[in-house]
C-alpha cells in the first residue's frame, strides 16, 4: 500500500481508537506528506470531507491566518482595580477544535510544578499555601500576560511536538494564537501559557532557591518567599526582571513589585496570607457570609453554599 496511505491509517487509529474501515480514496493519494497535519484537521472539523477539509487547511497554511474560516469576538471586563480586561473569544467552530487540542495534546502535558494556575486539582489555595509561614514575601504580577505571550514562542512550543512536521506546528499555532500572540478568552491559551513558560519558571525557581526560598506561579501572578530571611537577596529583583524580558515580560508597573513582612499580611489573589501561618478569606468576605447566615433567606442559600465552599478550599488546606 501507499505509504502515505498507511501513515494516514496509522495516525487515525492512534488519535480516535478506532480503525479506518473504508478504502481509502483516491484524493487521499494525493495528500500531502505531513499526514499528521490533515488527519488533525479532519477529527477537529467533525466531518470526514477530505476535499473540504484539505481546501480550508491549505488556505490557513497559504495565508497564514484564520480568516475568513473563523473569527473572535472582542469584548472587556473589569478589572479589581478598575481598568479594563480586553478578551477575544473564538467562534463556535473554532472554539470546538480548541477544546478538541486542549483534550487531545495540552492536559496531557507536564508543566513546571511552580505553574499552580489552570491545572486539575490545582487552585489559588496551593498557590498562597506555599507560603505560609514565611517571613518574607514579594508578589510580583505580569503586566498583560496573554498578549506579552507571542507567537513565535507558541510555535516554537508546538515545533517540539511535532518534530516530523513543520505545517503541523504552524497549523496549530494559528488555530491557537490570534493578532500575534495568546488570546485571552481562548479555552487553549491557559494551558498553552504554563507549557510554554516552563523554562521560565524552572529559571525562577533556581533563582529563589539558591537562597533557600519559594515561587510560585498563578497565571500573571508570582509570589516569592523566605523562611528566616530578613532581606531581599542582592539583585534579586533585577534578575527576575531580565528573565521576565528574556521570555517578552515585563513587570506591571503599579504592582509589578511589592515587598512585605510577615506581620503585613499581605493580600495574595484575593486572600490572606497571614502572621499566623495560615491563609484565610479577607474580613470583607468574611463579614459577607456571616450577614447572609444570618440573614437566612432562601434566595441566599446558592450564594452562601458557593462562598462557603469557596472558604472551604482556601482555609481547608495546609501548607505542602
Amino acid at each position: 500500500m501507499n505509504p502515505i496511505i498507511d501513515a494516514w491509517l496509522h495516525v487515525w487509529d492512534k488519535l480516535t481508537g478506532q480503525r479506518w474501515r473504508h478504502r481509502p480514496d483516491p484524493f487521499m493519494q494525493a495528500l500531502p506528506q505531513d499526514i499528521l497535519t490533515q488527519a488533525l484537521w479532519s477529527i477537529f472539523y467533525g466531518a470526514i470531507d477530505y476535499n473540504a477539509m484539505y481546501r480550508v487547511t491549505s488556505d490557513l497554511l497559504r495565508h497564514n491566518r484564520l480568516h475568513p474560516h473563523f473569527h473572535y469576538r472582542h469584548f472587556t471586563k473589569p478589572k479589581k482595580d478598575g481598568s479594563a480586561r480586553q478578551l477575544a473569544e473564538p467562534d463556535a467552530k473554532l472554539k470546538k477544535i480548541q477544546y478538541a487540542i486542549l483534550k487531545r495534546y495540552l492536559q496531557s502535558e507536564a508543566v513546571h510544578p511552580a505553574a499552580v494556575g489552570f491545572r486539575r486539582k490545582k487552585s489559588i489555595a496551593d498557590h498562597v499555601w506555599a507560603h505560609a509561614g514565611a517571613d518574607l514575601i514579594i508578589t510580583a504580577d505580569i503586566e498583560d500576560f496573554f498578549p506579552s505571550t507571542t507567537r513565535w514562542r507558541v510555535e516554537n512550543w508546538w515545533k517540539n511536538q511535532f518534530l516530523e512536521s513543520e505545517n503541523s506546528a504552524r497549523l496549530l499555532t494559528i488555530l491557537t494564537t490570534y493578532q500575534g500572540s495568546l488570546p485571552q478568552g481562548a479555552p487553549t491559551s491557559p494551558a498553552l501559557s504554563n507549557l510554554v513558560n516552563m523554562h521560565m519558571d524552572t529559571r525562577l525557581e533556581n533563582l529563589v532557591k539558591q537562597s533557600g526560598g519559594r515561587y510560585t506561579r498563578y497565571c500573571d501572578d508570582m509570589v516569592f518567599s523566605w523562611q528566616g530571611y530578613p532581606h531581599v537577596p542582592a539583585d534579586f529583583e533585577r534578575s527576575v526582571r531580565a528573565i521576565l524580558r528574556e521570555n517578552g515580560y515585563a513587570l506591571h508597573p503599579q504592582k509589578g513589585w511589592r515587598v512585605y513582612q510577615r506581620k503585613d499580611e499581605p493580600e495574595i489573589t484575593g486572600v490572606i496570607l497571614n502572621k499566623h501561618g495560615t491563609v484565610s478569606l479577607p474580613p470583607a468576605m468574611k463579614k459577607l457570609i456571616w450577614e447572609m447566615e444570618n440573614r437566612q433567606n432562601p434566595a441566599d442559600e446558592a450564594r452562601l453554599a458557593g462562598y462557603k465552599g469557596y472558604e472551604q478550599m482556601i482555609e481547608g488546606k495546609t501548607r505542602s
